[in-house]
């Protein structure tokens, strides 16, 4: 079920010129009757499994919005246009999506490096970009009046591990992480949180995104037979790294952030993904204690789709956004849109509450760390 919204959704922009051209609005990305919001993600390459993960999960609230009649009389396009995580062309796919499809907003743009490249293109031509996947500091700081983030930071994920491994004593860490600025991110809120604690400076051991150099990767933090590693990681980069650790005789501890691709690390490794740590930045969706879960859950089980935390946020960032759509009126223009979007520090989004406001550009700072035991999570 992943793979079909997303090329469904792709395949929009073909039609969407014709679709807007009809309307007033059209430089706005809103006619009569269609609200057009672009995306640029990997729906090809390595990460493009965790990029569809997210995506299915914003398409399950999308199409109900659609199937009800839309929002205030106007139901939702997402156009999406593959980037292979590639920020060149992520750039280029922004600036398309604003030239061309003339689209009202970007939603859910895919990764660090790909959003540090676009972002730029959308905050110039005065375009919301909300809910990027990334918790890289450097797309958050300074802050970004066009650029709206749901979730908590990488350095709120990795304070949250560190903090619990240094109360249980442990000293020596190393960080595996992607060559590439997400890795970097990580590394970097890991150097950081090292010094605010007088702890040595990890281990670093670089690894593809395709998780070709795991073996070397590895042999580098056994090496330095640090205590805890770090996995600043997504994508195959992640099961790749656990086999190759499986392979040795080195047994650290392990922490992951949340962008692991956790559904695709336990439906590769099975049983062998044991005792791993992710931080979370959204609630279990194997639990029902959040209403919003409970809602996600029913359209998830109607769509033959299996619970993950992925999905999970992306349907919450779509619940958000349509939300500040709803918010924005009839009379829908990019400005009302951005002053709807501030004015969700107000809202219960079902059992979690948004921080947006007009000094505020992050939603969420939810942190959890869930483990995964012999193949499942335990919570």
């Amino acid at each position: 079920m992943t793979f079909f919204r997303p090329l469904r959704a792709m395949a929009v922009w073909t039609i969407a010129p014709l679709l807007i051209a009809t309307s007033a609005w059209s430089q706005q990305g809103v006619s009569d009757d269609t609200i057009t919001l672009g995306h640029s993600g990997a729906l090809s390459g390595p990460l493009s499994e965790l990029n569809k993960e997210y995506l299915s999960g914003a398409m399950l609230l999308f199409d109900q919005i659609n199937a009800r009649g839309g929002i205030n009389g106007r139901k939702i396009e997402l156009v999406t246009l593959d980037d292979g995580y590639n920020p060149e062309r992520a750039a280029e796919n922004v600036h398309r999506l604003i030239e061309k499809n003339q689209v009202l907003a970007l939603f859910g743009c895919f990764g660090t490096g790909p959003s540090l490249k676009s972002i730029p293109v959308a905050s110039a031509a005065k375009v919301p970009y909300f809910a990027p996947y990334t918790g890289a500091d450097a797309t958050r700081t300074p802050m970004n009046p066009m650029v709206f983030h749901l979730r908590a930071s990488y350095s709120q994920e990795i304070e949250k591990m560190v903090d619990h491994l240094a109360n249980i004593g442990v000293k020596s860490f190393a960080v595996v992480h992607h060559a590439d600025p997400f890795g970097q991110a990580g590394l970097d809120a890991a150097n950081a949180a090292m010094i605010r604690r007088g702890l040595p400076a990890p281990t670093a051991a670089p690894i593809a995104s395709d998780g070709s150099n795991a073996v070397e990767a590895v042999q580098k933090v056994a090496a330095a037979n640090s205590a805890a590693v770090i996995m600043v990681t997504a994508g195959n980069s992640s099961p790749a790294f656990i086999r190759a650790l499986l392979a040795s005789n080195y047994r650290p501890m392990l922490y992951g952030l949340s962008v692991i691709s956790s559904r695709q690390l336990i439906r590769e490794l099975g049983e062998q993904a044991n005792g791993l740590v992710i931080a979370q930045v959204v609630p279990s969706p194997f639990r029902v204690d959040y209403p919003i879960v409970r809602d996600y859950r029913q359209l998830a089980d109607k769509a033959g789709q299996s619970y993950s935390y992925t999905a999970l946020e992306g349907y919450i960032a779509a619940r958000s956004f349509a939300e500040g759509l709803r918010r924005g009126g009839r009379d829908l223009t990019r400005d009302k849109l951005v002053s709807a979007l501030e004015s969700l520090g107000d809202w219960d989004a079902g059992g979690l509450k948004l921080g947006f406001s007009s000094r505020s550009r992050t939603g969420l700072n939810f942190v959890d760390l869930a483990i995964i035991s012999k193949g499942r999570f335990t919570r």
